[in-house]
């Protein structure tokens, strides 16, 4: 099949230094600036950052390039697959099934692998803009409620959700490769794993899981000078996830409740839980740049036990003087650690 590349307008390629693609969940719009990619490696930088399941059909051969902003998904693809059909389906389990194609629907058989993309800072328009890596880790363990698998989830659209958010105060977090990350302490290990058995009173829980978690993540010798994610299969005392001020550690268990992910593992992006649990990353990202609770109704950053309505998650709005306090914090290039990298007054 003859090879097309497809040029977006007048764009000065010498100017990018990477190949991006942000997509924003709740508005469901796509900023993208990619140069000569084929359209294989573009379909899976797509499902690495949306979460979509992709399929194609096999042998279709395009190179494409484009840059803009706020495309609306359909008009996204559309521009960037030119000629080449695509369609979007909702999946049983939830969330969006990408198909491009060049006859039939049923000819796209070959599903898409996920292709990580890196941070893209050099020849970035807004030179405000705050690029954060964030590292990834999966904990390993021996103990199924402990035991967390890259492959069950994809944080990535999460962060886009998050992102989307913290797009008001012009930061951007950028998740890297998940690693695995083995306990500090098999004794904390398995104590914590203790907290499951049936005849634990939640009492105790609540006194002492955080000790105990303290204990099982490591000290990491660079905190407070790299964001991370540490991710658990569950909590016995469940939250969305958790800032640990000293570790300089957002905790994260992979489940929660069972609805938030299908049996294939893939986050609902659509559903209120979807963004729900989005919006508790947005929130504990926050606790990461230093921002306290509030007790304002719709903020980012109120307390769980203030908040009014049928809703869950936290609310999306940032006040100018968080603003600028989180972006204080981002301009050190990690998380606020008492001691170690703390905010003016600590």
């Amino acid at each position: 099949m003859r090879l097309i590349c497809l040029v977006l307008g007048c764009m000065a390629w010498d100017a990018w230094s990477a190949n991006q693609v942000v997509w924003h969940p709740k508005a469901r719009t796509f900023d993208l600036r990619v140069k000569d990619v084929p359209l294989e490696v573009f379909l899976g930088m797509i499902k690495a950052e949306t979460g979509w399941e992709v399929k194609v059909e096999p042998g279709l051969q395009r190179v494409v390039s484009g840059k803009f902003r706020d495309k609306p998904a359909a008009d996204a693809i559309r521009l960037m697959l030119g000629r080449v059909r695509f369609a979007f389906l909702p999946r049983v389990e939830g969330g969006t099934r990408l198909i491009v194609y060049a006859g039939s629907m049923r000819g796209a058989t070959r599903a898409v692998a996920a292709v990580e993309q890196t941070a893209a800072d050099d020849g970035n328009p807004d030179e405000a803009l705050f690029h954060l890596p964030v590292k990834i880790h999966y904990m390993k363990s021996r103990y199924v409620s402990i035991n967390a698998d890259a492959k069950i989830t994809d944080l990535r659209p999460l962060f886009a959700g998050a992102n989307e958010i913290w797009g008001q105060g012009k930061i951007r977090f950028s998740p890297g490769r998940p690693e695995q990350l083995l306990p500090a302490n098999v004794a904390a290990e398995k104590e914590f794993a203790d907290l499951f058995k049936p005849n634990v009173p939640s009492a105790y829980v609540r006194l002492h899981q955080s000790r105990i978690l303290h204990r099982m993540i490591p000290d990491f010798p660079d905190r407070g000078k790299v964001f991370r994610v540490v991710v658990l299969y569950t909590m016995p005392d469940a939250f969305g996830a958790v800032y640990m001020p000293k570790k300089g550690v957002v905790l994260m268990p992979q489940v929660k409740f069972a609805g938030l992910i299908d049996k294939g593992g893939v986050w609902k992006d659509g559903s209120p839980v979807f963004f729900a649990q989005s919006n508790i990353l947005a929130h504990e990202l926050g606790h990461a740049l230093g921002l306290p609770h509030v007790s304002t109704q719709g903020n980012l950053m109120i307390d769980g036990r203030l908040r009014e309505g049928g809703g869950v998650g936290p609310g999306t709005k940032l006040n100018e003087k968080q603003i600028q306090a989180a972006r204080a914090q981002a301009k050190t290039g990690g998380p606020r650690v008492s001691g170690i990298n703390p905010q003016a007054g600590d």
